[in-house]
């Protein structure tokens, strides 16, 4: 295994608090058997040939970056040492601008030590990765939300207008959420129910939308695009297909009664008075 450092000055924004000359000597020294390379930018067009060369030529075999946020560069990075000849994954980061330089600019001497520390970890971390093959999976674009309150019902509502199947489970005895509970919302000061009933009611027409209301999410296994989850939906004791919305002669049938912190109620009751 031969490993190669790749230490990134960029500008002044590293070797300005960092002394990389110091930290190749550190590495010349006490890890001979490690290649260490210095560039102004590996990230130019210069620097990329740079690392392509080097790795041809010393028969490099895996690879740490010691510079910038994986995030801004790293796609480049591995995308360079595939172009080299090497499986994309073999590399490993040392950010040691934004987590060192940018952070201890009046410290050079810590940062400097620090950074030994990060390119060792990364070095260390470099060894035991094995190389990864890209592969390509059906996946279920179902969509499953949990929770029904206004976030959810938004989510639900891009989603399914998108042309996706959205299933939106609530636990409790319909969707709205806390929303629901309020007399009037910000900044607009319009009653709460006046903005939220129309969606809820979109939501519960929507071709798209599967609406599990009293319902609980059991178990869930599987991974990213495949999951699979287990929903249990408790029972209403009513016929929800027969179901008109009249609630009050419900109520004047309904034997069992509920004792509510305000008030007594019937056990089948409407959710929000509004």
């Amino acid at each position: 295994m031969k490993i190669g450092i790749f230490l990134c000055d960029c500008g002044k924004n590293i070797s300005g608090v960092i002394d990389n000359k110091q930290i190749q000597q550190y590495y010349q020294v006490n890890h001979p058997e490690v290649e260490i390379f210095t560039d102004q930018y590996l990230c130019s067009e210069l620097g990329v040939s740079k690392i392509i060369d080097e790795i041809k030529e010393r028969k490099i075999d895996r690879v740490v970056i010691a510079a910038c946020s994986f995030k801004l560069h790293g796609s480049l990075f591995q995308r360079t040492i595939e172009k080299a000849g090497l499986n994309k994954f073999l590399i490993s980061f040392a950010n040691i601008r934004e987590q060192n330089s940018w952070v201890h600019p009046a410290e050079p001497t810590m940062a400097t030590r620090k950074a030994i520390d990060q390119i060792n970890m990364a070095l260390e971390r470099v060894k035991i990765l094995e190389p990864l093959q890209e592969k390509y999976v059906d996946i279920n674009p179902s969509t499953l939300i949990i929770g029904g309150g206004i976030a959810g019902i938004k989510a639900a509502m891009v989603i399914a207008n998108a042309g996706y199947k959205v299933i939106l489970v609530e636990r409790s005895d319909t969707i709205g959420g806390k929303m629901a509970l309020f007399d009037k919302t910000f900044p607009t000061l319009d009653c709460s129910i006046c903005i939220l009933g129309p969606l809820m009611s979109e939501v519960n027409d929507h071709e798209n939308i599967e609406l599990l209301t009293y319902s609980e999410v059991e178990r869930v296994r599987g991974y990213v695009g495949n999951f699979d989850i287990e929903i249990k939906k408790k029972p209403r004791f009513i016929v929800e297909e027969n179901c008109v919305g009249c609630v009050d002669i419900c109520r004047e049938v309904c034997p069992i009664d509920v004792v509510e912190t305000f008030y007594p109620r019937k056990a089948i009751d409407i959710p929000y008075p509004q």
